[in-house]
C-alpha cells in the first residue's frame, strides 16, 4: 500500500514562527480554512481606517494551526514583489478571491508592512520585542540607501532595555519612518504569548502586561501607517494569572479587554478537508473506482444515521472521504474530533499520519492491500500505545478510564471481541459529537466480517461488558462511577483551609543537601548547604546554627515580603544562612493544596475502595498534581534567577544554576576562610570510623616516639591507614620535615598552601592561656 499512498510531510511537524518564516514548502502546503478567511476578513476591514480596534488575540489549543496562519499572514502583507508574497496571494485567491483582492489593493505599489515576529519564551517581553523590532527594521531597510535615525535608537534600546513608554515612543518614530518610504504599516505577531505571561506571573515587578495594553491602545489610533497587533495564545489572559490576588487578576482581565478575542479552532469538517489535501494517491483508475464504491456505501448509511458533519452533503462527504483513503471513512471522521478532545488537535492528527510507531498510519500501510482500510480500533490502539492522555476535560478523562477498565475486565477474549470493544469505547470517548455514535448500523460499517461482528456484539452483551441504551439507540461500556471527584476535591480543599505551607513542605518534601561543588573539589572537603522551607513565623529562622543552610522563604502577601526584608537585612539574620525569597509562592500553595486534598480523599473516602473507575481517575489526578508540585519546587533551584537570594544583608547576583554554584562556593570560601585543607578521607569527615580511630591512635604513638625518623619509622613497603593519614596531614603539608639533617615537627609557614597556620596559631593561643591539663574536644 505504501507505493500507492503518501502523506505530505510538511503537515506532520509543529511550526515555529521565527524558524519557519522563510520556508516556501510550509507556505505552499498551507490550506486556508473558513476560520482563516474569517480572521483575514477582520484584519482587512482595518486597512486604511482611522481609530478602530487593531489588536487581536487568536486563542486556540496546541496544534490548531495558529503559527501556520501567522506565517501565511506575514507573507500576504509583505512586499508584493517577493516570491513568497506572490505564492501567498495566489493561494488565498484560490479559496477567497474577495479577500485576496482587498489585501492586494491595500499593499499594491507600496513598501507594504514591516513585520515584527517573536515567539514566546521564559523572559521579559519588552526585551524580546525591542530585539525583534530592531531586526525587523534592519530587514525592512535592507537595500535602501537612506537609513532612518530610529534604527540607531532601536539598536541602543535592544541592548540597554527601555520602559513601556519609551518603547511606544520608539514604535511611533518607526511608524513615521515607514510612512515616509511609502510603507503601509507595522505588523507585530507574538506567537506563544502565554510563555511571556507565565514569566510575568512569576516576576510581577516586570509589568510587561501593561506594555501589551499600551501596544493595543497605540494600535487603536489610526494613522497613515497603522500598527496591526496579533497575539497567539493557548488560553485567555486571566488563565495565566492563576495564583495572583484578585486585584492583579482584574488588571489582567482589563488588558485582555483591549484585544478582540478570536477562538481559533476549525471544525472537524474543515480539518478533514486539510487531511484530504495532505494525501497523495497513485492508484489506478480501477482501484480508485473500487474505493469510491466502498466509500459511497458507508456515506449512505452515515447520511441515513445523520452522522455526517454539518454542512457536508453525501456527495461532498464521499469526495472528501475517498481522498482520505486508506483511512476508513468512519476513522477519518473520528480522528479530528478525537485529537480535539484528548491531544494537540491537528498537530497530533498529522503526527499520527506521519508516524511509523506501532499502529501509526505509516505502520498500518505496511500491512494493508488495495481495498483494505485503517479501521477505527487501530486508531484507538495508536492513541493508547503512543499518546498520553493530555485532556483536562473531566468527562472525557472519565470515559477514557471506563474504556480501559472494560478492556481489563474482558480479559482473555478473542481479538475480534477486543477490537469491537475498543471501537465502541472510542465512540463513547468522543461522545455523540457530529452525530457519530455506536449504533449497530454504524458499528457494522467498521468491520468487514459482518457475521463475526454480530457474534462478537452478542458476546459482549452476554458478558455484561456493554449494554444497549434505547433512548439514544447506541451501545455503551457497562461501567461507570457515581463518585464525583471534582466536587469532592473542592470540598476537601475547602476543609484544608489556610495551612502552614513551609511546615507541609518540610514534612512531605525533605530537601537534599546542595553541595558547593567547586569549593568541595578545590578544598578536598565535602561542604554543602542544608535547605529548608520557611515563612515569617518559622522558628527555624531564628535558630543559630553551625551548619551552612538555605532558607526558601515562602511569602504569601506583601506583608510577608516586608517581614522577609526586615529580617534578612537585620542583625538577627544568621550569618551562615542564605535566604531565598520565592516568587511563585501562590502557585506552590495551590499545587500543594491540591496534592494534600487528593491524598486525603484517597485515604479517607471509603466509597472509592469499591469503585475501580474512581480509583484510576484519582490515581491519574494525583500523579498529575504531584508532578505539577515537583516542577514548581524544582524551579527554585533549576531557575534561580526567578527568585531573590540574600546573604549577610547583600542581594546576590544569580542568573543561572552555574552562577548559583559559583556564589555558594564563594560564600563557603568566606565562611571557612581559615579552615585547613586535609586531603584524607579517613579523617576528613564528621564521624570517623573505628578503623580511622585505631589509625589515629597508632599515628599519635608514632609522633611521640619516632618524630626524628623519616616517615615516623613506618615500613616503606606497607601502607597502613596511619601512614596515609601521616603523609596527607604531616608530610605533604610540611609540618614534619627534614631540618639540618634531622626530621622533626615544625610549625607551618603563614603562607602554608594547606591553610594550617591559623589552626596551629589557634592551638598555641589555646594552650598559652590555660594552665594545667585541658580537654581538646
Amino acid at each position: 500500500m505504501e507505493q500507492f499512498v503518501q502523506v505530505d510531510t510538511h503537515y506532520t511537524r509543529s511550526i515555529n514562527l521565527e524558524r519557519d518564516i522563510d520556508s516556501t514548502n510550509i507556505l505552499n502546503a498551507y490550506i486556508p480554512t473558513s476560520k482563516t478567511i474569517q480572521v483575514l476578513d477582520k484584519i482587512a476591514l482595518s486597512f486604511g481606517q482611522k481609530d478602530m480596534p487593531r489588536a487581536w488575540s487568536l486563542v486556540g489549543p496546541y496544534g490548531s494551526g495558529k503559527s501556520s496562519f501567522a506565517i501565511f499572514l506575514n507573507h500576504l502583507l509583505e512586499d508584493q514583489r517577493l516570491l513568497t508574497s506572490m505564492s501567498a496571494e495566489k493561494l488565498l485567491r484560490k479559496y477567497s478571491p474577495a479577500i485576496a483582492n482587498k489585501i492586494t489593493a491595500h499593499t499594491h505599489g507600496s513598501n507594504a508592512y514591516c513585520t515584527v515576529l517573536l515567539t514566546g519564551s521564559s523572559e521579559s517581553l519588552s526585551k524580546r520585542l525591542l530585539q525583534s523590532m530592531h531586526q525587523a527594521a534592519q530587514n525592512y531597510w535592507a537595500g535602501k540607501e537612506a537609513k532612518p535615525k530610529v534604527l540607531e535608537q532601536l539598536f541602543h534600546a535592544s541592548q540597554a532595555g527601555a520602559t513601556s513608554t519609551e518603547i511606544i515612543q520608539i514604535l511611533d518614530q518607526l511608524q513615521q519612518a515607514i510612512h515616509k518610504v511609502q510603507g503601509k504599516g507595522i505588523l507585530i505577531i507574538i506567537d506563544e504569548l502565554g510563555k511571556f505571561l507565565e514569566y510575568e506571573a512569576r516576576h510581577q515587578s516586570v509589568n510587561d502586561i501593561f506594555l501589551l495594553q499600551s501596544l493595543a491602545e497605540f494600535a487603536y489610533k489610526g494613522k497613515q501607517a497603522n500598527v496591526l497587533l496579533l497575539v497567539l495564545m493557548h488560553q485567555a489572559f486571566d488563565q495565566y494569572a492563576k495564583g495572583m490576588n484578585e486585584k492583579e487578576r482584574n488588571e489582567w482581565t482589563k488588558v485582555q479587554g483591549r484585544f478582540e478575542n478570536i477562538p481559533f479552532l476549525d471544525s472537524a469538517e474543515q480539518t478533514l478537508r486539510v487531511v484530504a489535501a495532505a494525501f497523495k494517491h497513485t492508484m489506478t483508475k480501477e482501484q480508485y473506482n473500487s474505493v469510491q464504491q466502498q466509500t459511497r456505501k458507508v456515506t449512505q448509511v452515515l447520511a441515513q444515521q445523520q452522522a455526517l458533519p454539518r454542512g457536508m452533503d453525501i456527495d461532498i462527504a464521499n469526495d472528501t472521504l475517498v481522498r482520505c483513503y486508506p483511512l476508513h471513512p468512519i476513522a477519518a471522521l473520528i480522528l479530528p474530533v478525537l485529537c480535539q478532545k484528548i491531544a494537540q488537535n491537528e498537530r497530533t492528527l498529522f503526527s499520527y499520519l506521519g508516524s511509523q510507531e506501532h499502529y501509526g498510519f505509516r505502520d498500518s500501510l505496511k500491512r494493508l492491500q488495495i481495498g483494505d482500510c485503517v479501521l477505527v480500533w487501530e486508531v484507538f490502539e495508536y492513541f493508547i500505545l503512543n499518546q498520553s492522555i493530555m485532556t483536562s476535560d473531566y468527562a472525557t478523562h472519565r470515559r477514557w478510564i471506563e474504556v480501559l477498565n472494560a478492556i481489563e475486565r474482558l480479559g482473555d477474549a478473542p481479538a475480534s471481541e477486543i477490537q469491537l470493544l475498543k471501537t465502541i469505547g472510542l465512540f463513547n470517548i468522543i461522545g455523540a459529537q457530529g452525530g457519530l455514535k455506536s449504533s449497530e448500523a454504524i458499528l457494522a460499517l467498521c468491520f468487514p466480517e459482518q457475521a463475526q461482528f454480530h457474534i462478537d456484539l452478542q458476546q459482549l452483551k452476554t458478558k455484561s461488558i456493554i449494554n444497549y441504551r434505547k433512548f439514544s439507540r447506541e451501545y455503551r461500556i457497562w461501567e461507570g462511577s457515581d463518585f464525583d471527584l471534582p466536587s469532592k476535591l473542592r470540598q476537601s480543599t475547602d476543609e484544608l483551609g489556610y495551612f502552614d505551607l513551609a511546615q507541609q513542605l518540610n514534612q512531605r518534601k525533605v530537601l537534599l543537601p546542595i553541595v558547593a561543588r567547586r569549593y568541595s573539589i578545590k578544598n578536598a572537603t565535602l561542604r554543602y548547604f542544608q535547605p529548608f522551607y520557611a515563612t515569617s513565623t518559622s522558628a527555624q529562622l531564628l535558630q543559630k546554627t553551625t551548619q551552612a543552610q538555605i532558607a526558601f522563604f515562602l511569602a504569601d502577601t506583601s506583608d510577608d515580603i516586608s517581614r522577609f526584608e526586615n529580617y534578612v537585612f537585620s542583625e538577627q539574620a544568621n550569618q551562615l544562612t542564605v535566604y531565598v525569597l520565592c516568587q511563585n509562592t501562590a502557585q506552590i500553595r495551590a499545587a500543594v493544596a491540591e496534592v494534600v486534598a487528593l491524598e486525603k480523599i484517597q485515604s479517607e473516602s471509603p466509597e472509592i475502595k469499591s469503585d475501580p473507575v474512581a480509583q484510576r481517575e484519582l490515581k491519574d489526578c494525583l500523579m498529575t498534581a504531584q508532578y505539577t508540585e515537583d516542577c514548581l519546587l524544582s524551579q527554585i533551584i533549576d531557575q534561580p534567577a526567578q527568585n531573590r537570594w540574600v546573604w549577610q544583608g547583600e542581594t546576590l547576583a544569580i542568573e543561572s544554576k552555574k552562577t548559583l554554584q559559583q556564589q555558594l562556593s564563594n560564600i563557603l570560601e568566606k565562611i571557612y576562610a581559615k579552615a585547613p585543607i586535609i586531603k584524607n578521607e579517613l579523617i576528613n569527615r564528621h564521624k570517623t570510623s573505628a578503623q580511622a580511630n585505631s589509625a589515629k591512635n597508632k599515628l599519635v604513638t608514632a609522633l611521640l616516639n619516632n618524630s626524628a625518623l623519616p616517615d615516623l619509622g613506618f615500613d616503606a613497603k606497607k601502607y597502613p591507614p596511619e601512614k596515609s593519614i601521616y603523609r596527607a596531614l604531616f608530610k605533604e603539608t610540611g609540618i614534619h620535615r627534614e631540618q639540618s639533617g634531622h626530621w622533626q615537627l615544625m610549625p607551618p609557614d603563614k603562607n602554608n598552601p594547606y591553610k594550617l597556620f591559623p589552626i596551629w596559631a589557634g592551638i598555641d593561643d589555646f594552650l598559652s592561656k590555660k594552665s594545667g591539663a585541658q580537654p581538646l574536644n
